[in-house]
């Protein structure tokens, strides 16, 4: 281990000397235009260590340079080491205020901040920029006046995100044909859910927008922030909250030529820094639950039942009505939706966004990091 001091902040720390070797900027270790490692990991002695006197600090200690025992010469910059601690960024995530939690009062206050308008957002790279932000913040926005048909619902999409292809096509549309094997193609009532929890890899952001609702009434769409009802959970009951970000809860989706099957926690951590990064919940795909004993069931079921009350309060449930013209877009890792049983003929179409891509999108924005 090398002790490495910050010349700013005479903080100190130990770096392993084979995780700075791999970490070498230099043009023989790194291909700055690609941003790749140019060498095999076997390359790099095991016995790896500075020479006797290799150390030094370079340009009033903001650059160190470290001669290895193989010859080779590294320069490094010491924010980036010291920027690259699993500390530094625990730190950043437990201090990061990129996304704020919702109740219905809350997010009242702020729909404002999550409208654009069709034509600004097409015209203007800021106001894609601030729409981005909307969802990162919110896990939903509203893009309004967009002309009721598919063609220009994913024109608004593909604005900012590549639209995702999957069984459903890229953009579906669809009424209450049972076109697929799933419940949202009926008049019946959907429960706040999100989608595609068959899936190794569910959509990141969804959209939608009605384009036509005629001859009857009802069909309210609602939106819950799964965020504020997990960390709710949490502060109610810390047991409960940890049983749901352990325990795998399997789904399953099955239609002719179709048979998708997914197990994994309704509330996911980031291993490092304990972050909720999904949160995944559909009492209509749920398959068999066979991944825990029976005599663990009751407990998890408990907590299940917690979690769902909590949910499904009404202080929680943004319901709104969707017409001709606005497209919803959220986050279908955080934003639980649903919609009330209607009558009458009506029309939706919508898409979904991989989770990279929205992700991508927000890092180049600088929202992220």
């Amino acid at each position: 281990m090398l002790d490495i001091k910050h010349s700013q902040s005479q903080e100190v720390i130990k770096v392993n000397y084979f995780w700075l070797r791999d970490h070498c900027r230099c043009p023989r270790c790194y291909n700055v235009e690609t941003k790749q490692r140019r060498y095999n990991l076997l390359d790099i002695p095991r016995d790896i260590k500075p020479e006797n006197g290799g150390v030094k600090y370079l340009k009033d200690g903001l650059v160190l340079e470290v001669t290895w025992n193989d010859g080779h010469v590294s320069e490094y910059d010491i924010d980036f080491i010291f920027n690259s601690q699993v500390e530094k960024l625990i730190k950043r995530k437990s201090t990061s205020t990129l996304k704020t939690p919702w109740n219905l009062p809350i997010i009242l206050q702020n729909e404002r901040h999550s409208r654009f308008r069709f034509t600004d957002l097409v015209s203007s790279d800021v106001v894609v920029r601030d729409y981005v932000a909307a969802l990162v913040r919110y896990g939903i926005a509203f893009i309004d006046d967009v002309p009721a048909n598919t063609t220009m619902t994913e024109m608004a999409i593909r604005r900012a995100f590549p639209v995702m292809k999957t069984f459903f096509g890229e953009m579906f549309t669809f009424t209450d044909a049972a076109d697929h094997a799933d419940t949202a193609y009926s008049k019946e009532y959907l429960g706040s859910h999100t989608d595609n929890t068959y899936f190794c890899d569910a959509a990141g952001v969804q959209a939608l927008h009605c384009l036509q609702h005629v001859n009857g009434e009802g069909g309210e769409n609602f939106f819950v922030d799964g965020l504020h009802c997990a960390l709710e959970l949490k502060r109610r009951n810390p047991k409960a909250f940890e049983l749901l970000t352990r325990v795998h809860l399997p789904a399953e989706y099955i239609e002719e030529g179709q048979h998708h099957i997914h197990s994994a926690p309704m509330i996911r951590l980031d291993p490092v820094t304990q972050e909720i990064i999904q949160l995944r919940l559909n009492v209509y795909d749920r398959a068999v639950f066979n991944t825990i004993p029976q005599g663990d069931m009751m407990e998890f079921y408990e907590a299940f039942c917690e979690f769902l009350e909590i949910v499904q309060s009404p202080d929680n449930q943004w319901r709104f009505k969707l017409y001709p013209g606005t497209v919803v877009v959220f986050d279908n890792w955080r934003v639980y939706h649903g919609r009330y049983s209607y009558t009458g003929s009506r029309t939706m179409t919508g898409c979904y966004v991989q989770r990279t891509d929205f992700l991508s999108k927000a890092r180049v924005l600088g929202i992220i990091d």
